[in-house]
């Protein structure tokens, strides 16, 4: 089977991802993110670097320690290790304000001492027991006190545990107040940016908490605070400095979150289509898994510098092929399904770009590419697209009273369109029983009216019809045809318009037979609630016993009684003073009615004693409807 491409709605979505990929990179991403290196100050001359193996983090250790002379930058594998570095720098002129430092180490903690004098230390060194404080970029000052005009010393003391590889790269050393106008976007994006985002993201993540409750599509939602949540735990990774483990927990930690996050970006995206793929989530939920596991028994159980190198390729991978996943995902939906949500597309496919973006600068560190992309981004475009969920999705600003009469307008189309749906369904069921009855009715004309002017019309031919014998069986055939004529009309929706009907239509039928008629029927009775099929069977079942009851019983007097029963139930009740010659099972008349009793969960019962009258009997239990 052919699949049907919308080429044209696919191409309108291109040119908004164009669009928005143009709008977020020139705009927002390149003025608050990145650091135009040819502004920087002048850094002062750095004219030896030395580097000495510490048996202890302490600055007695470096005295007695063995230096040697290298080029930064420089790196180191692959055990825990604690080194000294020893930077002379090189100043014409001491400023006034004193000199800005910012440190490039990739190590787990650091001291700093300028000219012997400590000038930076917190958290803790000790390997297993260290804190994270070295993971922090930030400004340091240097007195104009502690420095002198030629030679300085920076001297830092290092730790590294976890981690397979210490990187020293050369500082930067200028005129302080030069470097703190040069350095402050980029130090704000790299510590108070991930706080201001974490807080962000945390309340949407609680908005889509709660609308996982609330909300019609709940894997959405979840979806939606899953992704919140491995952002905030993303920026929270690089924020606390002390945690509750080693670097080998960290480095699991680093792993897992940053390969949850485009995980469960694919998984919403899958969700926002309203046509997730069955299998997707699972699949993706399983490749993630495995890979988490396989990436933790790398760490724990295989020697460095495998132990983080191979976990670091399979991170690379999964970012790189979840965010193409992601974006073949998005642009299949919007090959196969109409869609108007252009907007939350194009934004989510810069979060899938910066994903892609994150794996390509560490497989091609020859690009020179710098790595937070997707942490920058989150923030900026979640808040877009939630925005325009909401916007799409949810009326915020109205009033209570538009509100009210908002849902007061819906109510009552709801109210109307039940109405007429019940309308319907009510015609439908009165225009079946009537089938029903036609169908009845023309089989008793075939085999009780026929048969009955057959035989009159044969005796006629033979010349054995009396007067006053065809005038007796014409005169059935008419009461038989009138009956059937009556059960035809419409009789009410209810068994008390069906009774109030059948009295009306019943009473000069009586009287004009010469017969009284008593209707007794309890005030305030509640009665079964039958539906049309229903009533129009004990229409038929009183129509047929006070039919018996005119023209067999030869009574004075005939009794409806509708009233109670001790059981409940209702009891009908068509009695008459006649010679009381009926008996049940006998004809086809009385077979009918106990058949039609039957039908609808009623009870019938005949009486007819001779010289004391007859009397048909209807109960009727509450349940009957449902019983039927």
């Amino acid at each position: 089977m052919a699949v049907q491409v919308n080429w044209r709605q696919l191409g309108r979505l291109v040119v908004m991802i164009c669009l928005v990929q143009a709008v977020y990179w020139l705009l927002v991403e390149k003025p608050l993110f990145r650091v135009n290196v040819s502004e920087a100050p002048p850094s002062a001359e750095q004219v030896r670097t030395q580097i000495a193996r510490l048996s202890a983090p302490t600055l007695g250790n470096v005295a007695d320690a063995d230096f040697r002379d290298v080029e930064l930058p420089w790196t180191h594998c692959c055990d825990t290790a604690m080194f000294a570095v020893r930077i002379t720098f090189r100043l014409d002129d001491v400023p006034s304000a004193g000199l800005g430092l910012i440190s490039h180490l990739q190590v787990d903690n650091y001291r700093l001492y300028v000219n012997d004098s400590l000038l930076f230390g917190e958290g803790r060194m000790g390997p297993g027991n260290g804190t994270f404080h070295g993971q922090k970029t930030f400004l340091t000052r240097i007195p104009a006190g502690l420095v002198k005009r030629g030679d300085n010393v920076l001297t830092y003391i290092t730790v590294r545990d976890g981690f397979p590889y210490t990187d020293i790269f050369p500082p930067q050393i200028g005129e302080f107040e030069a470097m703190r106008s040069f350095s402050a976007r980029r130090l704000w994006a790299l510590n108070d940016f991930p706080r201001y985002s974490a807080g962000l993201l945390g309340l949407l993540g609680l908005l889509a908490t709660v609308m996982v409750f609330r909300s019609d599509d709940w894997r959405f939602a979840a979806w939606l605070s899953a992704l919140c949540g491995a952002f905030v735990a993303n920026y929270l990774y690089g924020v606390e400095l002390a945690p509750p483990f080693d670097g080998w927990g960290r480095m699991l930690a680093f792993f897992a979150i940053n390969m949850f996050i485009p995980t469960a970006l694919l998984c919403f995206i899958d969700t926002w289509t309203r046509r997730p793929l069955r299998w997707l989530m699972p699949l993706v939920l399983g490749i993630y898994l495995a890979a988490v596991g396989y990436i933790a028994w790398r760490i724990y159980a295989t020697p460095m510098p495998d132990a983080f190198d191979v976990p670091a390729i399979v991170w690379i991978w999964m970012l790189a092929g979840l965010s193409i996943a992601t974006l073949v995902r998005l642009l299949w939906h919007f090959a196969r399904a109409p869609e108007d949500r252009m907007v939350e597309s194009a934004l989510m496919s810069v979060l899938a770009v910066a994903t892609l973006l994150d794996a390509l600068c560490n497989w091609f560190p020859e690009w020179e590419l710098r790595e937070g992309y997707l942490i920058n981004a989150a923030p900026f475009l979640m808040l877009a697209m939630l925005t325009a969920f909401l916007a799409r999705n949810f009326r915020l600003f109205q009033s209570q009273a538009a509100l009210t009469t908002l849902l007061q307008a819906k109510v009552e189309q709801r109210e109307a369109e039940l109405a007429v749906a019940h309308a319907r369904e009510q015609e439908f069921v009165r225009q079946q029983a009537h089938d029903v009855e036609r169908r009845r009715i023309m089989q008793d004309i075939h085999d009780g009216l026929g048969s009955q002017l057959m035989s009159m019309m044969l005796s006629a031919r033979l010349g054995e019809a009396e007067p006053a014998q065809v005038a007796e069986g014409l005169q059935a055939v008419i009461d038989e045809m009138r009956l059937m004529v009556d059960s035809m009309d419409s009789v009410g929706e209810s068994l008390e318009a069906a009774l109030a009907t059948f009295r009306a239509r019943m009473q000069p039928r009586v009287a004009a037979a010469g017969l009284q008629l008593d209707w007794l029927q309890a005030e305030s009775l509640a009665l079964p609630d039958y539906g049309p099929r229903e009533v129009l069977q004990l229409f038929r079942i009183l129509q047929e016993a006070v039919t018996n009851a005119l023209k067999h019983s030869g009574a004075d007097r005939l009794a409806v009684e509708i009233g109670p029963e001790g059981d409940g139930a209702v009891a009908i009740r068509v009695s008459d003073n006649g010679k009381g010659s009926a008996k049940s099972g006998v004809g086809r008349g009385l077979t009918n009615m106990a058949r039609r009793a039957e039908a609808i969960g009623a009870r019938f019962a005949l009486s007819s004693e001779p010289g004391a009258g007859t009397q048909v009997c209807l109960h009727l239990r509450r349940d009957a409807v449902a019983t039927a």
